[in-house]
């Protein structure tokens, strides 16, 4: 069925109505006016299996209900509502809904202007039990407003309901005369889910009532306003919560810009058992009572704002932020504020206090690690925790607190305790009160002090065995403020979180148990003169320079007097002292006879399973030191089992008398050589320890730990002087290498195309081709000129070395630098010339502290000549070296920086043979080369190094190689330019003496060894590439690269050249 209205209906009884057995499809628009002295629209029946379709954008009055769908509650009922208009009522509720499916928009107005009555209602309980659904969706221009309550939904206490119901404002929704602007407090079937959502532009309110009750399971989303206001009532009869639960369960997110306020407690849970949740980022208010307030237990989350103030229109007003009378869990990254009170409270005798938090016992975090500005803040107390009426809390609290927690006239934290329970506080930040900042109850509690930190107003433990422990991160504390009339007073253990490291300075008066369980303590020239000192566990040390009362070493714990590594210092015990099995006592000792040492007043007793570890500082010992490592006044019982240290070659022994232990140090039967880890460290150390205990060198080794042995015996066994051979060995080839280079660009001066890119330095017969005929000649031109008689040329060039470590001596890097100039003239076929030059060269182990500088004059002879494509080369050179050398030496306390100066000689010749072999526009030359290169240094004395100084008669040695290689090139003309690209590769093989090895004597000992240094490549792969160009006649240059790579040492070098011909 179909109706629709565009004019009037007016109707002295029901405007429209049906019969009871209506069903099916009813389609009503009204876009005119309904009036009724009765209601304007009744469904007369349960509507089994109908469905309803009511869109009104006109106005239904009506005398009774505008809309009357009581009765419609079968299950499989569907009414759809959707209004634009107006629909209200002057003598009932504007519209009764019944079951089954329901959705009702509303972008008008839904009022009744009836005392005591509703804008939208479910009359009946029963009808909850068949609703399905219920979705109210209130747009941004909707008004929905009752007399008594906006919206009310019936209820039974025996309901089972699961309906779902959904109620979305955007606009109003109010009650304006002692109504809720939302009832659904009858709703208490466990199976329902309920969801409120008030948008952004949404007000729900009431005046002289709550602005929401709400039904069991309720969840509430709040981007708006909800506002519960008293305008008629007494302010001392205020009872109006902006939300309330009362009986149930429910959860309230309040968004960032939203407001919840109460003219009593903005968010209440009135029943003893109920269980609420708040997470808010926007603010939650109660305006004279709590901004959340639960008689049962709640959890809040909070990253907005939570006050609770008093009206100064009240007799009395207890401004709580959050008062939770059972236990509950608080989490806030925000404000929470109790901002005053007022008054007595009925049926109470003392005067209403403001706390922020009032609660019978749980959790509450106060920010975090990463939100230090989380704000806890009471009129009176910041955190009370007690039953709700000043006695005994309901269960442990544990607080922690990264922010701020302060009362501002009364306790930051005040725990009402009779000693049924154990509390926690750990705090991070800052408590602050102006009786105390904490006063923990009776129970067996546990105050968490952490680094950064800070109380004001003193913490007390009260009753209990109470801890103050020393909290997870490593930091400072003044024993000052530990102790009576101190600011932590009345705790009877101090004790440490387990891996937490802590440094303690000042006096204490504390006469109770300090434990150190896997954790570190340092005295800073503190006393705990009245407290027992137990350390055990894993990793556990006390140490450090103090007084103790007594000292109970268990097993894991170390004891190390002295402040830091170290450092000496005494530890001092008033009372007794032990060292149970698995106990250290680490002691360190000085070479002037110092040491640790630990005074105890009382008896010591000692197990055979504790031990002593001894740390030596850096320094020349004597062969039979004695220290006094423990003194006790009430006497010796029982002995160390063991004793250890850091020394190779002395042993620690202990002795006894009555009242003292000693620790001795004498030489062991260790030889210095067996800790030595190479040939070049054995034989340094053999030659140290043949010194003799009456030099320094074999005293500053003798008291080394094995690892500084090791390190000691690298740098004084002087392989960096040796492996100075290696590089004078290498910068001699290379000068042999440009020699070389210079006779097969004479050899191959008059040759043409490929064939003269053999010739390293550039042919003359491109030069003097004039550039517009000049080419890759299969011949050499008609026209070239005579040959001229004297060539000059120059050659610069660098070199970079390295070579690895071999297990013996460490890793050498060098470079070299140099120039060479050169005069030859052809006599009949052969090429005779002469070449001088100089060079400097750095070689440097990095792993030792060790350079040596040399600079170095060069001279050489050479000549060759061709038998057809035979090629013939010869050469020899000389040169002599002056050496700078500084290397650092660093011996137990010793450190010295040993200096030389010396010369040497060096040389060699060689001779080669090559085959040219032209082959189309590529040539190939291979070739067969037989050297010797020979090196001897002088002897030299280092300088300023009395103890670790070394002495030389210098160093000689020789070697033979052969190179098999292949050399290629071409040629090109390159913008008119004759350009020769050139490579090669070889294989280099040397015999004879490959290790530079130098005879030493110490300065100190005059004890000699023979040291090596690092060995020139036995075999290596030499490879080239280059590109010479000839710029005019007479005239070329070239750039070029020569490498040489064996299997722990690599060579690469770049050579510029120029030749020039008159």
């Amino acid at each position: 069925m179909v109706l629709t209205n565009n004019g009037t209906i007016t109707s002295g009884n029901r405007a429209i109505d049906t019969t009871s057995g209506a069903t099916g499809i009813l389609t009503v628009t009204n876009t005119g006016s309904i009036t009724s002295t009765d209601d304007g629209f009744r469904i007369n029946g349960t509507f089994a299996s109908g469905t309803l379709v009511l869109t009104n954008s006109g106005s239904i009055l009506a005398g009774g209900q505008g809309l009357d769908f009581d009765k419609a509650n079968a299950t499989s009922a569907s009414v759809t509502i959707d209004n634009s208009g107006t629909i209200q009522s002057s003598g009932s509720d504007a519209v009764r809904l019944g079951g089954g499916t329901i959705s009702l928009t509303n972008s008008g107005t839904i009022t009744t202007t009836s005392d005591g009555k509703r804008a939208i209602k479910f009359d009946t309980a029963a009808n909850v039990e068949t609703l399905v659904s219920l979705t109210i969706t209130n747009t941004a221009t909707g008004e929905i407003s009752g007399t008594d309550d906006g919206i009310k939904i019936a209820g039974a206490g025996s309901s089972t309901s699961a309906a779902v119901i959904t109620i979305d404002n955007a606009g109003l929704i109010t009650s304006n005369n002692g109504g809720q602007g939302i009832d659904l407090g009858d709703l208490v079937s466990t199976s329902l889910a309920i969801t409120i959502t008030n948008r952004e532009t949404g007000t729900i309110s009431a005046s002289d009532n709550d602005a929401i009750m709400a039904g069991m399971n309720t969840t509430i989303h709040n981007y708006g306003q909800i506002i519960a206001n008293y305008t008629t009532t007494s302010a001392d009869d205020q009872n109006f919560d902006g939300v309330k639960f009362d009986g149930g369960s429910g959860t309230v997110y309040n968004y960032e810009g939203a407001v919840i306020s109460g003219s009593y407690h903005g968010i209440k849970a009135s029943g003893s058992s109920d269980d609420i949740t708040v997470n808010n980022w926007g603010t939650i208010e109660g305006r004279n009572g709590s901004g959340v307030n639960s008689n049962g237990t709640g959890t809040v989350v909070n990253y907005g704002t939570i006050s609770g103030t008093f009206d100064p229109a009240a007799s009395f007003g207890d401004g709580d932020g959050v008062d939770f009378d059972g236990v509950g869990t608080i989490t806030n990254y925000g404000s929470i504020l109790g901002l005053g009170s007022k008054g007595i409270k009925p049926g109470e005798t003392t005067p209403s206090t403001s706390e922020a938090i009032a609660i019978g016992g749980g959790t509450i975090t106060n920010g975090s690690a990463s939100e230090r500005t989380a704000l806890i803040s009471g009129a009176n107390n910041g955190i009370l925790a007690d039953d709700s009426n000043r006695g005994s809390i309901l269960g442990a609290l544990t607080v922690t607190n990264y922010g701020t927690i302060r009362g501002l006239d009364g306790y930051g934290i005040q725990i009402i305790n009779d000693a049924s329970f154990s509390n926690t506080i750990v705090n991070y930040g800052v408590i602050s009160g102006t009786t105390f900042a904490v006063a923990m109850g009776n129970g067996d509690d546990l105050f968490v002090y952490q680094a950064g930190s800070s109380v004001t107003g003193g913490v007390m433990g009260q009753d209990g065995t109470d801890t103050l422990r020393l909290g997870e991160v490593s930091g400072t504390f003044d024993l000052s403020l530990l102790g009576d009339s101190a600011t932590y007073q009345d705790f009877e253990v101090l004790d440490l979180m387990v891996g937490s490291a802590w440094t303690l300075s000042g006096t204490s008066s504390f006469t109770g148990a300090t434990t150190v369980t896997s954790a570190s303590l340092t005295l800073a020239d503190a006393s705990l003169a009245g407290s027992v000192v137990t350390v055990s566990g894993t990793g556990a040390l006390l140490a450090g320079t103090g007084t103790i009362g007594g000292l109970m070493a268990g097993s894991g714990a170390t004891i190390a007097p002295g402040l830091a590594t170290n450092a000496i210092g005494t530890l001092s015990v008033t009372g007794a002292a032990q060292f149970a099995s698995g106990s250290t006592y680490a002691v360190t000792v000085t070479s002037a006879g110092a040491s640790d040492r630990i005074a105890v007043s009382g008896a010591t007793t000692l197990s055979s399973g504790a031990g002593v570890a001894v740390n030596a500082m850096s320094g020349v010992y004597n062969m039979l030191q004695t220290y006094t490592i423990l003194t006790s006044a009430g006497g010796v019982s029982g002995s160390f089992g063991s004793v250890t240290s850091n020394f190779a070659f002395l042993t620690p022994t202990l002795s006894y008398d009555s009242s003292t232990v000693y620790l001795t140090l004498s030489r062991n039967d260790v030889s210095f050589a067996s800790v030595a880890t190479t040939g070049n460290t054995r034989r340094a150390a053999a030659a140290v320890e043949a010194g003799g205990p009456n030099t320094a060198l074999y005293n500053a080794v003798a008291t080394g730990s094995i690892a500084s042995s090791q390190d000691a015996f690298e740098l004084l066994s002087g392989e960096a002087q040796a492996s100075t051979g290696t590089t004078t060995f290498n910068q001699n080839q290379m000068v042999g290498d440009v020699i070389d280079g210079r006779l097969r660009q004479s050899g191959y001066a008059g040759a043409t195309g490929a064939m003269a890119g053999l010739g390293a330095g550039g042919p003359t017969a491109y030069a003097s081709t004039p550039v517009r005929t000049a080419g890759p000649f299969s011949s050499a031109p008609a026209a070239a000129p005579a040959a001229q008689s004297w060539t000059g040329w120059a050659q610069g060039y660098g070199q970079w070395n390295r070579i690895d470590g071999n297990g013996d001596a460490s890793t050498l890097d060098s470079t070299v630098g140099g120039v060479l100039v050169g005069l030859d003239t052809q006599v009949n076929a052969w090429t005779l010339g002469f070449a001088a030059g100089y060079s400097w060269s750095t070689s440097s182990v990095a792993a030792l502290g060790s350079q040596s500088d040399a600079s170095t004059a060069q001279f050489a002879l050479y000549g060759g000549t061709s038998f057809g494509a035979l090629k013939l080369r010869f050469g020899g050179n000389l040169a002599y070296s002056d050496v700078d050398s500084s290397r650092v030496v660093v011996v137990g306390a010793v450190t010295e920086r040993p200096t030389a100066s010396y010369d040497g000689w060096s040389g060699g010749f060689f001779g080669e043979a090559g085959l040219a072999l032209p082959l189309g526009p590529v040539a190939f030359e291979p070739y067969a080369q037989l050297a010797w290169s020979g090196v001897e240094m002088g002897s030299f004395t280092e300088a300023g190094a009395p103890v670790t100084g070394l002495s030389s008669s210098g160093l000689s040695f020789d070697t033979w190689y052969t190179t098999l290689g292949l050399r290629a090139a071409g040629s090109l003309m390159l913008g008119g330019v004759a350009t020769l690209p050139h490579a090669s590769i070889g294989w280099r093989h040397a015999y004879g003496d490959l290790t530079p090895a130098m005879a030493m004597t110490y300065l100190n000992t005059g004890t000699s060894f023979t040291t090596q240094g690092l060995p020139i490549a036995e075999d290596s792969v030499v490879l080239g590439a280059g590109l010479d160009v000839a710029l005019g006649k007479g005239l070329t240059v070239g750039l070029s690269y020569d490498g040489a790579f064996g299997s722990s040492s690599q060579s690469n070098a770049l050579r510029g050249s120029i030749g020039f011909s008159f």
